[in-house]
């Protein structure tokens, strides 16, 4: 029975958190401010509010940014700034970026940052996501050489 409580409990918890999550850095267009200010307001939150967030809500707040570009600057706060975040945490960002460039520049981050926990499989996984010819290239190389 007391589990039951503190399941029930911990659950409580983590939808007050999701929910707050959501809400977190919500800009509306009625605010009467431009597409780009309101998705500076944003960027500006959720750079305040790195600490109380997850991937999955820092990516939830990237996608309602309303310039691609400013998407994909909150994406990149999302792989720097956030804490302790995995290597599915890290695939999921890689691919929700819109661009060839800095898509791989997660995914060279992603290597770097997991080259010690990386298997050759998921590191080929990586390599093989690239969205440059020479990107996939030397990261096969990378991953054949680094994880023997």
């Amino acid at each position: 029975m007391r589990q039951f409580k503190l399941f029930v409990a911990f659950i409580l918890c983590f939808s007050f958190t999701s929910a707050y999550a959501q809400s977190l850095c919500q800009v509306t267009g009625k605010s009467r401010l431009a597409m780009d200010q309101r998705d500076d307001l944003r960027l500006k939150c959720l750079k305040q509010k790195k600490a109380q967030l997850n991937v999955s809500s820092c990516l939830n707040i990237a996608k309602k940014m309303e310039y691609s570009t400013n998407a994909e600057d909150a994406r990149l706060v999302c792989l720097y700034d956030l804490r302790g975040i995995t290597i599915k945490e890290c695939h999921a960002i890689s691919k929700s970026m819109e661009y060839a460039d800095t898509g791989d520049e997660v995914r060279w981050e992603c290597l770097r940052r997991f080259n010690r926990s990386l298997t050759k499989k998921q590191c080929n996984t990586f390599a093989k996501n690239m969205a440059y010819p020479a990107n996939t290239q030397r990261a096969e190389v990378y991953c054949a050489q680094e994880l023997e």
